[in-house]
C-alpha cells in the first residue's frame, strides 16, 4: 500500500495537469510527462491510441488549445501504487470556450481519466492517459474552429 505522502504526490501530478493546461503553462505541463507517452482519446475522437514523445504531445496541445479558454475539473483522484508504477483515476469535466466560434462558443466533455505513472527519481511522471468519455455537449467542432 502506498504511503500517504506518495499518494498525495501522485494526486498533485494529476491535479497539475488541469492547472497547467488551463493556465497555458506548457513547460510546467511537459515536466509532468515521461519521455514517451501513450494517450487514448478514442472514446472522444475515435481512431486509435497514440504513442508519442512527451514534447510532441505538449506541442500538439499547445497548438490546439492556445486560443481556447479551458477549465478542467478533476476529482476525486483515487490512487493505487505497485512498486514503481501507479494508477490514478478521477472524474473529469472539461469546459472549452471560444468567443464567436461559428458552431457555438462552448464545448464540454464529461467522463473519467485513467492515468498511469512511473516513478521518476524522487517523483512521478505520467506514461499513459486514457479518457473514458461519458457525454459531450455543445460545439464538438470547437477545437477545429479555433484553429482555423
Amino acid at each position: 500500500m502506498a504511503s500517504y505522502q506518495e499518494s498525495e504526490a501522485i494526486r498533485t501530478v494529476v491535479a497539475n495537469v488541469a492547472h497547467h493546461i488551463d493556465a497555458k503553462r506548457w513547460s510546467e505541463l511537459r515536466s509532468l510527462y515521461a519521455a514517451e507517452v501513450e494517450t487514448d482519446y478514442t472514446s472522444l475522437f475515435g481512431g486509435t491510441p497514440q504513442k508519442q514523445q512527451g514534447d510532441a504531445l505538449i506541442a500538439g496541445w499547445r497548438g490546439v488549445l492556445q486560443k481556447v479558454t479551458t477549465q478542467h475539473l478533476l476529482g476525486p483522484i483515487e490512487v493505487a501504487v505497485s512498486g514503481g508504477a501507479a494508477t490514478a483515476r478521477c472524474h473529469v469535466r472539461a469546459m472549452h470556450y471560444v468567443a464567436k466560434a461559428p458552431g457555438g462558443e462552448h464545448w464540454e466533455v464529461l467522463g473519467h481519466y485513467v492515468f498511469e505513472l512511473s516513478r521518476a527519481g524522487a517523483g512521478w511522471q505520467i506514461t499513459k492517459m486514457t479518457l473514458e468519455t461519458l457525454l459531450q455537449t455543445g460545439n464538438s467542432k470547437l477545437l477545429a474552429e479555433a484553429a482555423g
